[in-house]
């Protein structure tokens, strides 16, 4: 019954985030995925992140989560969303600004590093304490490594890693390159090693620790960076043909969303990413299997959020406030949920999942106020300004 009553709430709480607020936008309004409605839908995701990331532990821990289940199969779909207005901002700064290029160390690939590395020397503290609190192992070379951010001690840092080597490699490709199509292309080419690269690797042995590229997660929503910046350079033709052609493209969109999350639920039941551990035949072709099956979800996912977007405006404080640390709250999320397991098995998850979320955002806007600190901007927590 709690566990019912629990998932109630949290898609009551998901509704009323995204609905309070939302308006229709003016029928001659053409570019409708601007930088404000696209944060603020992150940190929509972000909530739903860190239930996704909760329902994962609590799977793995053997705790009854019952409906809640329904959070373990979308989190792909918010990390596409990610990276697909990522790979759409980029890409439409650079077309806008000829000057983009300059300072972008310290506007784009340091925005992601300084929290990244506050957040990894604050899991690396936790878990030197724990070495010293219950004996856990992590040894020498291990601290080294986590020192400088090439073992994660916490592997849902991954996501802060991928977007500073995608930030390194558009910085290098956008130095030189005129022609946008181009670059897009070359990214293309970045981003599908990385996915080779991920591919090879297979799995960490610790549920928690990792190197890089260790897991599908790395190489599985990816793909969308290139296509968000394939958007943005034809986004008034795409854009277009949405509003020309709303209601079928809404109404193809969400059934082929139904299709695919079927087929998606059955996929990973079937653990299809984790196959050579089982003595499958051919694992790799597992693997691609499920890559390619996830990769025609999120476009289809894309899709009908970007028509979607093109009716709607999504927009409250709450969600401004939101996306702003969307960032921090999804690198820092498993350290509350880790730290208080106690609560889930002591009072249950009606006490637990409040205190996850309420924890998670209370911290992560801790480490969002002393990431602007050191880059010395001006942006604070409550001000109208996006960053």
């Amino acid at each position: 019954m709690e566990l019912t009553v629990s998932f109630i709430i949290c898609i009551a709480l998901l509704g009323s985030l995204l609905l309070v607020g939302v308006s229709r936008r003016p029928k001659n309004e053409t570019a409708f995925f601007d930088r404000v409605s696209t944060k603020e839908f992150q940190g929509f995701l972000a909530v739903f992140i860190m239930l996704h990331q909760t329902v994962v532990i609590l799977k793995y821990a053997g705790l009854n989560i019952g409906g809640l289940m329904f959070f373990y199969y979308y989190g792909i779909l918010a990390v596409a969303f990610f990276f697909f207005c990522s790979g759409f901002g980029l890409i439409k700064r650079w077309m806008t600004d000829n000057n983009y290029i300059k300072g972008f160390m310290r506007r784009r690939i340091f925005t992601v590093l300084v929290p990244f590395f506050i957040c990894n020397y604050i899991y690396l503290t936790d878990a030197l304490l724990s070495n010293i609190r219950i004996g856990a192992h992590f040894g020498f070379g291990a601290v080294i490594c986590s020192f400088f951010g090439i073992f994660l001690v916490n592997n849902q840092m991954w996501f802060a890693v991928e977007i500073m080597l995608l930030y390194i490699a558009f910085r290098i490709v956008f130095a030189k390159v005129r022609k946008p199509l181009t670059g897009i292309l070359i990214m293309t080419g970045v981003v599908i090693v990385m996915m080779v690269i991920g591919i090879l690797s297979g799995h960490s042995d610790s549920q928690i620790m990792s190197y890089w590229f260790k897991g599908e997660w790395w190489y599985n929503t990816i793909l969308m960076f290139p296509l968000g910046m394939f958007y943005a350079y034809k986004e008034e033709s795409i854009n277009k043909a949405i509003k020309r052609a709303f209601i079928p493209v809404l109404i193809a969109s969400s059934i082929l969303f139904v299709v695919m999350d079927l087929i998606h639920r059955n996929l990973m039941d079937k653990s299809i990413y984790w196959t050579e551990y089982e003595g499958a035949p051919h694992p790799y072709l597992d693997k691609l299997l499920g890559l390619s099956q996830e990769t025609v979800f999120e476009i289809v996912f894309l899709v009908l959020i970007v028509t979607v977007f093109s009716a709607l405006r999504f927009s409250n404080p709450v969600l401004k406030f939101l996306g702003k640390i969307s960032l921090e709250i999804i690198m820092l999320n498993y350290l509350m949920i880790g730290s208080l397991l106690f609560l889930c098995r002591r009072f249950g998850i009606g006490v637990y999942l409040p205190a996850v979320i309420i924890s998670t955002i209370v911290i992560s806007s801790v480490v969002y106020i002393i990431k602007n600190f050191v880059l010395e901007r001006r942006s604070g927590l409550f001000d109208g300004k996006v960053t």
